[in-house]
């Protein structure tokens, strides 16, 4: 694995590797212009409509309609971005290195810069919104924040997610509504009222989560380090841990058949994934994809990848886009 790129990645344990330079470290600068911006390294790839739309280094924002031919377009920042999200085709944000928010109300067409804190020395790793006005950002160092006015501004939220000076890698959403976050040192928290309340849940493994997908009606599947990947069935009935075991990261129990570990014969990280009609795909170091097929504990591995690092994987039509440490190329979704 190579340290940069992991540092690069939404999943980072370094929050201000990759960073770009700044002349003025209170001041953003635009990002600049590049015929090579889609071969750069890209950590995220979003869907706004029938658009894809790539972010990932210096601030580099791109759109394709059809997965192959990438445009980019202006940013208002130079600094990592680590994530995109869209509540609808039009409105979206990104998160990055520096605290960063941009959003679009044109489908990814323009930018508008929300926040902007490098003073905290904190990147936001993930963002979910509920609606247009709604919504949630976690990132490095307990950064957990929630906005009510659309990302205008930002409150942090009182809870037992923001404890332990730890990196929150993700918040998903899952098919009933409870919401998942994972992170650092088997960090596994939920809530069932749309974020309002949270507590920590009993993990599978002690190390870093990167991020989840739906499963199922219930479900949720993990992975992060060393190609650790579990399926958990119930994320809402998930055992909780009490307030006064947070500081020595318990495991917790969690009873059969609440857990399945799902294997491929490697240990490749895994840093991202998407949900398909029939599992999910995740990608990783290595140029690794993996495939998870409902009611299977054995992960298949997708060719196509390539060898360098992979940050994201999204579905098109007939194709799967990808974004990594060498920029964005695609493969036929039957292959």
């Amino acid at each position: 694995m190579r340290r940069n790129w992991l540092a690069a990645l939404p999943l980072a344990c370094c929050t201000l590797a990759w960073a770009a330079p700044q002349d003025d470290p209170i001041q953003p600068h635009p990002a600049m212009l590049s015929e090579l911006a889609d071969q750069s390294i890209v950590t995220d790839i979003g869907q706004a409509g029938d658009t894809l739309i790539a972010v990932g280094e210096r601030g580099h924002i791109l759109r394709s309609t059809d997965g192959k031919q990438w445009t980019q377009v202006e940013s208002p920042v130079s600094v990592m971005l680590t994530r995109v999200h869209f509540a609808d085709e039009r409105t979206g944000w990104i998160g990055g290195h520096d605290a960063t928010v941009l959003k679009t109300t044109d489908g990814g067409q323009s930018w508008s810069l929300q926040n902007y804190q490098p003073e905290l020395e904190q990147a936001i790793y993930d963002l979910h919104f509920f609606d247009a006005d709604n919504g949630l950002a976690v990132g490095a160092y307990d950064l957990f924040w929630r906005t009510e006015d659309g990302g205008a501004s930002w409150a942090p939220v009182d809870s037992p997610v923001g404890q332990g000076e730890l990196h929150h890698y993700s918040i998903t959403e899952l098919a009933d509504g409870t919401l998942l976050i994972a992170g650092e040192r088997s960090m596994l928290a939920r809530s069932t009222d749309q974020g309002q309340t949270w507590e920590r849940v009993a993990s599978p493994y002690f190390g870093s989560y990167f991020g989840a997908v739906p499963n199922g009606d219930t479900g949720a599947i993990i992975f992060g380090l060393r190609g650790n990947v579990y399926l958990l069935p119930d994320v809402a009935n998930l055992p909780t841990l009490e307030g006064d075991e947070y500081g020595e990261y318990p495991l917790g129990d969690i009873p059969d058949g609440q857990v399945t570990q799902l294997s491929f014969g490697g240990t490749d990280s895994l840093f991202n994934g998407i949900a398909t009609d029939t599992g999910a795909l995740m990608v990783g170091v290595n140029g690794t994809i993996v495939e998870y097929r409902n009611g299977q504990s054995q992960l298949t591995r997708v060719d196509g990848g390539g060898s360098a690092a992979l940050g994201d994987i999204h579905l098109l039509a007939n194709l799967r886009a990808l974004g990594g440490e060498t920029g964005l190329n695609h493969i036929d979704s039957g292959r």
